[in-house]
This record gives structure tokens, sequence and C-alpha cells, in this order.
């Protein structure tokens, strides 16, 4: 089990990518994640854990990046229209 420090080094890295103005997705398993997972803008546990998925703003239940990168250009889309 990773340690808290490190779950907090997660939700600082997410929180000074956010105030940069940038949209922050992440990526996770555990516990550990949650905290992390609920503060970006968009999170993926990877391996669908309870925890994590009750944390997640967006839960993609295929492995792998190739979802994520197919979701980003999906979403383009839309806000083209």
């Amino acid at each position: 089990m990773a340690s808290p420090r490190y779950s907090r080094t997660q939700v600082h890295i997410v929180d000074v990518l956010q105030k940069r103005g940038h949209i922050v997705g992440m990526t996770g398993d555990g516990v550990n994640d949650a905290p992390a997972l609920k503060k970006a803008t968009a999170a993926s546990p990877s391996r669908v854990r309870p925890t994590a998925r009750g944390r997640a703003s967006i839960v993609l239940t295929t492995p792998g990046l190739a979802v994520i990168i197919d979701a980003i250009k999906e979403s383009r889309k839309i806000f083209q229209r």
C-alpha cells in the first residue's frame, strides 16, 4: 500500500496543474489514488476497484490509453459543433 505522502503528492500535482489552467486527467487503481481521482477533471480507475470507482468522475472500463485518446477526440468533435 502506498504511503499517505504519495497520495498527497498526487493531489498536489493535480491542484497545481488545474490552477495553471490545465484540464487534468488521472488514472489509478485503489484507495491511495482516490483523493487525486476525485480532484481531477476526468478520472479513469484502471482496475475499477469499488473505492476508485466511487471517486471517479468518469469510469472507463476498457483497458489501455487508446480509449482515453478516443474519448478526447470525440469530445473535441462535440465541442466544435
